[in-house]
């Protein structure tokens, strides 16, 4: 079952501006938040809605700012339809402004999805890991116990992720092959195995109720 964390005092200090308005309003307002989210809304908008309602530039930008982020906040959390409404109806929504709500969530899933694609940190994504083990044998110059050395080579695939340039047609009609980036680690055996060990931690953390539910909510 997926629970909407809940949102901020600063969001719904944001969002009390819309609770005020009627649905037509609030459609509008929607109409603005799904045009943020697809390429930005230009400032002099932000001027005239709020010449029309009486109210600072500031004040409908943040309202706008925050809708959005309830709606992909909810989109987030792969929130279903009556969820969505619970959640906008403790905020003190009327039911015809829930159902201008949850009609502009449930019409924008698409754009919204892809808008936080947008706004997530791009890393690299693992592909392979292959090791070498190396010693120094047979030198006369070596005092010492020569101590052995890991070679790790990481492959990184960076084309997989959002925002990232997929990989292009070759012009014969087949998909020329990935390119993956390569860093070199090089460590001897206590630091592998001091590694291993902080692996293992985030590994069993990972298995924790805590971190599947926190999986849930950003899936």
């Amino acid at each position: 079952h997926t629970m909407v964390p809940p949102l901020s005092q600063e969001h719904k200090s944001q969002l009390s501006l819309l609770v005020k308005q009627d649905a037509a309003v609030l459609n509008d307002f929607c109409g603005l938040a799904a045009q943020f989210v697809k390429h930005g809304v230009h400032p002099k908008v932000f001027a005239s809605a709020a010449h029309k309602l009486g109210v600072l530039p500031s004040q409908v930008e943040d309202a706008i700012r925050a809708l959005v982020f309830l709606l992909s906040h909810s989109t987030q959390a792969t929130a279903t339809k009556m969820e969505f409404q619970d959640l906008i109806t403790t905020l003190g929504f009327t039911e015809a402004a829930v159902n201008v709500l949850t009609d502009a969530y449930t019409d924008n899933e698409g754009e919204l999805k892809e808008y936080l694609k947008k706004m997530g940190v791009q890393i690299p994504h693992y592909h392979n890991l292959e090791w070498r083990f190396d010693i120094l044998v047979g030198s006369r110059a070596l005092s010492h116990i020569a101590e052995p050395l890991i070679t790790l080579q990481l492959s990184l695939d960076t084309h997989t992720c959002p925002g990232s340039q997929t990989n292009e047609d070759d012009g014969g009609g087949k998909q020329s092959e990935p390119v993956y980036d390569k860093l070199l680690l090089q460590t001897d055996p206590n630091n592998l195995v001091h590694m291993t060990s902080v692996l293992e931690e985030a590994l069993h953390e990972a298995r924790t109720h805590h971190s599947r539910r926190i999986h849930r909510y950003i899936k």
